[in-house]
């Protein structure tokens, strides 16, 4: 879940940061009302920014996903344990019946 004490990085400095190399890692998280994303510069743990304040929250693996490849990161980790898919609040049946605990889906 979303640690409280990572700063907050806008979009375009997300972006110088990336273009200098300083980005080391990033991953995918749940957070209050989605997935954010953290990414590693230096030292410091950043989670991404919207464009006019506040977190950037995606409803989506994908969208997120798709963020990171926008910034030229094509690897990045995922940790959804306490996230619960749009699918499966609808009840869908073609929703995965995991639970926050398992590693691996068979």
């Amino acid at each position: 879940m979303l640690t409280t004490t990572a700063k907050v990085v806008e979009p375009k400095v997300l972006k110088e940061l990336v273009a200098a190399g300083s980005v080391t890692s990033a991953h995918v998280e749940s957070g209050d009302k989605g997935l954010v994303i953290v990414v590693r510069a230096g030292m410091n743990e950043r989670v991404l920014g919207a464009a006019r304040g506040g977190l950037r929250y995606f409803q989506s693996l994908d969208g997120a996903a798709s963020v990171l490849q926008g910034y030229g990161i094509m690897r990045f980790h995922v940790d959804i344990a306490h996230w619960v898919p749009k699918t499966m609040v609808r009840g869908y049946k073609s929703a995965p019946a995991a639970t926050a605990d398992s590693d691996v889906l068979t």
